[in-house]
Formats: structure tokens, sequence, C-alpha cells
């Protein structure tokens, strides 16, 4: 089957992980993405797990797109670039504002050339404003954008940063939607456009309680405010099994189901679970009752029957690597086996879509930095072979690949 992307050509400037996961999406939806990077290498070829001289976590933000490297130090580099993006629909960066008008890459001097092309750049407080010049990684927007504190705040001020990269990650999806609507748009009118992403506006934008924490009124004392899911009961049934529960206990129509689930009618009638505001002042006591029973229930598999029985969704507490041993995993085919260049394989997670009539599965293998340059000099701008070797013999491209 054909991809939905096929025919559009994305150069990506991008590194670590917000721009690299909006690429990675572009290219598995069938778009040709070539990745440029300098001669010191994306930072998270470095990381660990690694073999054969790639990183795992390079590889599956990365695999399947073509690689070049340049040295913009360099004006042939920098010449290189500009005329890639001729050719190309889309340009993808995340450096700090700034950095590709500098280099002469910047939105303004490429669209002049190619006024059909899309420029998404990705920033951490956007390319205006105040904070134009902020470092920002995704920790320092977490903690910036009220994330950390609204989850330091329902653990009772035990503040820390998040394991996950939440700023980068949504940051990418964002910016992905947006050049394909960009995209879309360019069909009608002919011209392309400047995206300005920033990942402290996306987490504000994909956060579900922003609106509660910029209410100022008050709120009925028998409703539970923004659902508030940090209360959903995590339950370990007598085999040790640990469970989540999805519905706050102390809500008008839940708490009546999970005292129908524990057979514990005369809970309804208690006077420390009369009302929702009574509930909510009593919810520790609450856990405590829903937890007692739980250990009374064999396994994960009989709390989830007797659960479902009362309209309420379990989950089992699993690793990653627990849940692509399911069945469910297996069927669905979640996990993907790529290639790690010499003769065995790295899994990662496949992309989440199933088209009915298209392919976006992930293809290709992880790319060594500066393994396609010529090839695709030669292919996309016709430069022939002595003139690559004299651009490597210069230091204008290079790469780096295992003896």
């Amino acid at each position: 089957m054909t991809r939905p992307l096929e025919a559009l050509r994305v150069l990506d400037f991008t590194r670590v992980l917000a721009g690299p996961h909006a690429a990675r999406m572009l290219c598995d939806l069938g778009a040709e993405v070539i990745k440029i990077e300098p001669p010191e290498g994306d930072l998270t070829r470095f990381g660990q797990p690694r073999l054969n001289s790639l990183a795992t976590y390079f590889i599956q933000q990365n695999v399947g797109k073509s690689n070049i490297s340049l040295d913009f130090t360099h004006p042939r580099a920098v010449d290189i670039a500009r005329r890639l993006a001729d050719i190309s629909d889309v340009v993808i960066e995340n450096f700090r504002p700034g950095v590709m008008e500098r280099l002469g890459l910047g939105y303004e001097e490429l669209s002049a050339r190619n006024p059909r092309l899309v420029y998404a750049s990705i920033s951490g407080y956007g390319a205006t404003g105040p904070w134009v010049d902020r470092r920002a990684y995704a920790p320092v927007v977490n903690a910036e954008t009220g994330l950390t504190k609204h989850q330091g705040d329902v653990r009772d001020g035990d503040y820390a940063n998040d394991p996950f990269s939440h700023g980068d990650v949504y940051t990418g999806m964002e910016a992905a939607a947006g050049i394909l609507a960009a995209l879309l748009q360019r069909e009608r009118t002919g011209r392309g456009q400047f995206l300005d992403i920033s990942m402290a506006e996306t987490l504000l934008y994909v956060n579900e309680h922003a609106h509660d924490q910029l209410w100022e009124g008050e709120v009925p004392a028998d409703w539970i405010r923004s659902f508030q899911p940090a209360d959903y009961p995590v339950l370990t049934t007598r085999d040790g099994s640990i469970v989540v529960v999805s519905g706050h206990p102390a809500s008008k129509t839940n708490f009546g189901w999970f005292c129908a689930a524990m057979g514990r009618g005369d809970l309804e009638a208690d006077p420390r679970f009369v009302d929702v505001a009574s509930r909510l002042r009593h919810l520790d006591e609450l856990e405590e009752i829903l937890q007692a029973w739980a250990t009374t229930v064999a396994n994960a598999d009989e709390i989830e029957r007797i659960f479902a029985e009362h309209h309420l969704a379990t989950g089992r507490l699993r690793s990653v690597a627990d849940v692509a041993k399911t069945d469910w995993a297996r069927q669905r085919g979640v996990i993907a086996e790529v290639s790690d260049r010499a003769g065995g394989v790295v899994r990662i997670p496949q992309s989440p879509w199933k088209f009915s009539d298209a392919d976006v599965r992930i293809r290709g293998v992880p790319k060594y930095r500066g393994e396609d340059n010529a090839e695709i000099l030669r292919r996309l701008l016709n430069v022939d072979d002595d003139t690559i070797a004299q651009l490597e013999s210069d230091g204008v491209i290079s790469s780096h690949q295992p003896g």
C-alpha cells in the first residue's frame, strides 16, 4: 500500500526529542525525511543503551530518515542546505530563536527562494516575547507551565521532576499537526508559511486541568472538581498484583458503584460518606476500606471482572516490557523490530496508526551520521563524485560509521 505523505520532502534540522519526534511522525506517514546533523552529531547518539554506534534513544526518534552531515561554519554547507530547501516541502528546526537566521537559513531567506515552503520552528517559549532567549528543556518548561507544581500539589508538596519529557513529545505532536494543516492550506493558496510552536504553550494547551486552575469562582460542594484522577484508587490484590481503577471513589455515581463492587452497601449510610464533601474529608479512610477489600480478591483478572460488572475500568500496573509480552501487544503489533545494522534487532514502539488503505508502519533502518551524504547530493542536487570528494576533504560534509 502507498503512504499518505508520499512525494513530500522534509528537511529535519532538529535534535534530541521535540523536533525529531515530529519528523519521525511525518516519516512514518510517508514523507522523505532528510535529517541534517552537525559534525558533532545529535546528542542522543551518545546515550545508552547503545550498540554498533547506534543509541536506542536515537533509533526510536530517527529510524527511517536519510542522513547528511553538514558543517555550517563553511558557506558551502549553508548553500547545500539552501538548495535542498528549494526542493523541499517542509523545514523543521528546534534551535533557539535566531540561530537559523544567523546561519542564513531562516524562514525569510528560504521562503524567498521557495514560497511554497512550510517552515516549522520549535522552541521553548516561542519566537517572540520576553522569554525568547531563555534556554529550555522539558523539565524546565514543565516547571514554568504548572505541570510540576500540580503533580507535587496532589502529592502533598512532594515536588520532583517528571521522568517523561512531556514538553518535548507533546510539542512534537502539535508541530506535526500544524505542519499537516499548513500543507493542506497550501493546496488551496499555493503558499507555505511559518509555524512558531512553543513547548510552553503546548503544555498549557494539553493540560486538561488548566481551565480549573484559571477558574477564580466557587464550585458546588457535591461535585469533584475537574475529576481529579490523581485520587483514583491504586489497589493491591491478594497475589500482589497492583491495579488502577478509573473513577473517583467520592463522586456521586462512582461511590455507589464502588460500594456495590465491594458488597458494602452499608457504607452509603455511614456518616463519613453521606455526600461528596464528607467523602472528600474522609478520602483516606475510604481508600483504606477499598484496599482492605482488594486484598481479599485473588488477582488482577478477578478484580477487573468485578469492577467491570459495576461500570468501572481497571488496568494492571505494568512495565513497558510487561505490556510488550501481552497477547494484545502481539496481535496489534505494537512493538517493532528495527535493524541494529549488525544482523540483530532493536525493539521500539511501532507507529500508533492503523490505516485501512495506507501503510504507516516503521520503515527503513537507523542511519549513521552522514551516511547518505553522497546519495542525497548526487540524486537531489546533481553533484558529481569529484565535487563530493572535495566537499568531504574540505570538511563541508562528513560522516561517521563504525569500522
